[in-house]
């Protein structure tokens, strides 16, 4: 009982872990119908700058980095959305090449940052980033846990920014019918913008977040990239809220499957579990015809 109870928490922990990147790839797709490929080089170029660097070079705390990455990443997201793709939305063959574009710009990203920092393994080494709470047998990590509660707040400060704000509003009308908002006068390449930059932004901070406490290399997001899409579908492909619930879902089963499969194969349990799901229920858990975000 108290195994699976530090599962659970564990569980828990990477699952919030993922979400906060997921609910940015959820954005970008239900906006912009983008499927971003390079969602997780993203997430890793955080790692490395501004996270470890900044830590490096002028002993900036991993946590306030992440505050820093929102408006660097932001910004990034932006002109790539204006620069790179904004050009080809609208065209035939908008969705093959847009999918080949962000496949190169991933690998592009991953092999920049193994050129211009090596593929060593980097490492956190901080106090809190080995350190841990005990509540009875269960042990919980201060930095996975700073980094839970920073991850909520991303997610509900992106939650409220899309449903209180009228600009989050116009994010929300462009991904459900674009067309009526052209017609509004909603300056439609604007809010593209705005919502990749804002996907790419959370996920930015979310790299920052996961360098606290995960060893990571140029290649790093290999690893969890597929993890980020079966959350997103999972969740309903277009739902933020279900991406969320998508991620933690998975996060739990990730840990809970140790209890019945070898940890090197963990990742099995999780898709059979996604498949068997999809199959009863393939517009995932909160998706709806006609939804966007």
């Amino acid at each position: 009982m108290e195994n699976v109870l530090q599962l659970l928490v564990a569980g828990i922990l990477v699952g919030v872990a993922y979400a906060v990147m997921a609910v940015g790839l959820a954005l970008i797709f239900g906006v912009i119908k983008i499927i971003n490929f390079a969602h997780a080089e993203f997430a890793v170029l955080a790692m490395y700058f501004p996270t470890f660097w900044f830590l490096q070079w002028w002993g900036i705390d991993p946590f306030i980095s992440a505050v820093i990455a929102l408006p660097m990443f932001f910004l990034l997201g932006y002109v790539i959305q204006w620069l790179l793709l904004e050009r080809i939305i609208g065209i035939r063959e908008a969705e093959t090449t847009t999918l080949i574009i962000t496949m190169g710009l991933g690998l592009f990203t991953a092999n920049m940052i193994m050129i211009v920092w090596s593929g060593l393994f980097r490492v956190i080494n901080l106090p809190y980033t080995t350190g841990t709470w005990s509540f009875g047998s269960v042990l919980i990590n201060r930095a996975q846990t700073y980094s839970l509660l920073v991850s909520l707040v991303l997610i509900g400060g992106l939650f409220l920014f899309l449903n209180k704000t009228l600009m989050g509003k116009a994010i929300k009308a462009a991904g459900d019918d674009p067309v009526a908002c052209a017609y509004m006068g909603i300056n439609l390449r604007f809010v593209y913008r705005l919502a990749f930059g804002l996907g790419i932004a959370i996920t930015g901070a979310g790299g920052c977040l996961m360098a606290t406490y995960r060893p990571f290399h140029p290649f790093f997001g290999e690893t969890f990239i597929i993890i980020l899409f079966a959350s997103v579908i999972l969740g309903g492909m277009t739902s933020i809220t279900g991406a969320f619930l998508g991620a933690l879902i998975i996060g739990l089963l990730q840990q809970l499957s140790i209890l019945v499969i070898p940890i090197a194969i963990q990742n099995v349990l999780v898709f059979i579990v996604f498949v068997i799901f999809l199959y009863v229920r393939p517009q995932g858990i909160l998706g709806k015809k006609g939804r966007a975000v």
